[in-house]
């Protein structure tokens, strides 16, 4: 069984993370003559998240994608890590042991 403290401990550690997605996507540019009018879109990517309720939306340069996917992804590792912590602590309210 997972241990309390080792999850508290993994919470603790203070990685950089955000909240949201990062999707790859393709688009037109409009430029004239460019490659993309004859059907060949630039990639992307984009870093959507919601603010007071609000959806936001941008997008990364390419330098900073593999950065943001991190920051996303340790998001997700510690969203995670509270879910586990969550159902440690209700089985232990459950007991009247919290």
């Amino acid at each position: 069984m997972v241990r309390k403290e080792n999850l508290l401990r993994e919470l603790g550690k203070g990685r950089d993370l955000m909240k949201g997605s990062l999707a790859a996507t393709s688009r037109r540019c409009g430029k004239k003559g460019c490659k993309c009018e004859k059907g060949v879109p630039h990639p992307g990517h984009y870093f959507s998240h919601f603010f007071k309720g609000k959806p936001y939306v941008i997008y990364v340069p390419e330098t900073l994608t593999p950065k943001v996917k991190i920051l996303v992804e340790n998001w997700k590792e510690e969203k995670a890590l509270i879910e586990k912590l969550t159902h440690l602590n209700t089985a232990l309210i459950k007991k009247r042991k919290l």
